[in-house]
């Protein structure tokens, strides 16, 4: 226990230290420990506020809140804002700034000493505080903070990921650039037992999304932010879908599996190769932006920025996918900044080769020079590749702007959608009059009163599939509103794809065992033989569907 006390006081006294050395000028600059700072606020903070989301009447608690960047904007529609800090040179600036507003309180408080009511608050919102405290400080402040938001509460924050961002040089960075998985792991943890053990509150994910300026002017994923909500449940908490899906289907070792059979970045039929044929129906230009639904680990995403030029927003429910994307994405980034020549080539085969392992965990040292943190400037931004940012959420109660894209493609993950209905009307609205929807999936067949056999409805029921007909899958979007609803039967491509894909893995069966397992060898190539053999019975299917918003 001592000893523990000792390492805590230690990590207190570098962090002090730290910022005693970066805030002796309360400014933005000093703040963001960037020099382009006032023109990335411009764009970032309006961004990160959008994330939160309305804080009308609220009680909010902003930790770490610095010399105010984001204090007043709360205030302007909080009913009431506590700002807290441990630099005492920041509140007396944040003080200065916002003390007439009349509904902020300041405190000069470490965090990590902070001790509030039971309830007190509807929002606990911190950007960039948890990455300047131990895992240990961060998982006793995640129980604190459910303990002292109300029932449906937020917690929303803004951290920055495997390596620094800002350009300004630092002598010593006792900074923790985290793995996103760590904060997964910490927060998913928090429970407070209730209703004498019969319920617990946990915090239940909304969102985790990489902040999308800072991808565009520095072409850089690392900055993530996590929205959750405090919700009360009974006992024991049963796991959440995302949860059954990265323990499952998409556990690490599973996605290295899909890779070995559907190349690099893939976990669908057909790899990279169907997906450049597919996307290149869709006519992409570099102004085009396209939601990527059931985005997994970005291989289509990084196709379709690198390859067109335009935006991709990449959004699946699967933590370990998305992580994998956000990992290779930084990895590929960094390698095309440090290249000399061909970096951008150089940057998307990085990304398809799978080198972010190695390229992310060098980085996530915490060193950083300004060539490699800098504003791309316009120019910069069209050389640079993966113009791609990536949030876990469900697809079902996550929402986006009306008419915020060009183009909608889903590529085989509607079938871990049950309420499709509702999702295509939602898709409908995110689309632009006249933006293009593009959907391949597993189908079941359009015969009236179809039961599926005994091993297909096995397989069914062990992923939680929903599958449709092709014919029902018409309907439904031409229920929501779209037009133009071709759908076509693609089995006889998807039996090629498994023929050629049975065969990669006979030809390279001792690679894939020296990688694997003799038994994840005969595991795999069972699977996909009696996938093979649904499809060329007619019982397991696969469609495109294609549609388009109306003008009008």
């Amino acid at each position: 226990m001592a000893a523990q006390v000792e390492l805590t006081q230690d990590e207190r006294n570098a962090q002090k230290n730290y910022w005693l050395e970066h805030s002796s000028q309360p400014t933005v600059e000093a703040m963001m420990l960037d020099s382009k700072a006032a023109e990335i606020d411009q764009l970032e903070r309006p961004e990160v506020l959008a994330t939160l989301g309305d804080v009308s009447g609220k009680r909010v608690l902003e930790l770490g809140a610095g010399i105010g960047r984001f204090t007043g904007e709360l205030a302007k529609q909080a009913k009431h804002v506590v700002a807290c800090d441990f630099m005492e040179v920041s509140i007396a600036e944040n003080r200065r700034q916002h003390e007439a507003l009349g509904n902020v309180s300041f405190m000069v408080a470490d965090v990590t000493e902070l001790e509030q009511e039971a309830g007190s608050y509807d929002v606990v919102f911190s950007n960039w505080l948890l990455m300047y405290l131990s895992d240990a400080e961060v998982k006793a402040l995640a129980a604190k903070v459910l303990r002292w938001l109300a029932p449906g509460g937020v917690l929303f924050f803004r951290e920055s990921c495997f390596r620094p961002s800002g350009d300004r040089p630092r002598k010593g960075n006792p900074t923790h650039y985290r793995n996103p998985r760590d904060y997964f792991a910490m927060f998913d943890g928090a429970e407070l037992v209730t209703g004498g053990g019969a319920s617990s509150s946990h915090l239940e994910l909304f969102c985790c999304k990489c902040v999308d300026t800072y991808v565009t002017v520095k072409r850089n994923q690392n900055q993530i932010c996590w929205k959750f909500h405090k919700v009360e449940t009974p006992r024991p908490r049963q796991p959440l879908h995302r949860t059954f899906l990265d323990t499952h289907q998409y556990s690490d070792a599973s996605i290295a599996l899909y890779e070995a059979v559907y190349g690099r970045g893939f976990v669908s039929p057909g790899g990279q190769q169907l997906s450049a044929r597919l996307l290149d129906g869709l006519q992409l230009q570099p102004a085009s932006r396209l939601l990527d639904v059931g985005c997994g680990i970005g291989g289509n995403a990084f196709l379709a920025a690198d390859t067109y030029g335009c935006h991709v927003h990449g959004i699946d429910l699967s933590v370990n996918m998305i992580l994998v994307a956000i990992e290779r994405a930084a990895a590929a980034i960094a390698s095309s900044r440090s290249s000399s020549s061909g970096g951008a080539a150089a940057a998307a085969n990085g990304a398809a080769n799978g080198t972010a392992a190695n390229g992310s965990c060098a980085e996530a040292n915490g060193s950083s020079s300004s060539s490699s943190a800098g504003v791309l400037s316009p120019r910069q931004q069209q050389q640079m590749p993966h113009d791609v940012t990536f949030e876990v959420a469900d697809v079902l109660t996550r929402d986006f702007d009306q008419g915020s894209f060009d183009v909608c493609v889903s590529r085989d993950a509607l079938l871990h959608v049950q309420e499709k209905q509702a999702l295509f009307s939602r898709l409908f609205r995110w689309l632009k009059p006249g933006g293009k929807l593009l959907i391949t999936d597993y189908c079941q067949p359009s015969a009236p009163g179809f039961s599926p056999s005994p091993g297909f409805a096995s397989y069914i029921a062990k992923h939680r599939y929903s599958l449709l007909s092709l014919e029902c899958y018409s309907r439904q979007l031409a229920a929501a509103g779209f037009a133009e609803v071709q759908a076509e039967d693609c089995t006889a491509e998807l039996i090629s794809s498994l023929e050629a894909e049975l065969a990669g893995l006979q030809a390279n069966k001792e690679k894939f065992t020296a990688k694997f397992s003799a038994a994840e060898y005969e595991s795999v190539t069972s699977r996909w033989q009696e996938k093979l053999a649904r499809a060329q019975a007619g019982e397991q299917r696969w469609g495109k569907l294609t549609a388009v918003k109306p003008q009008q």
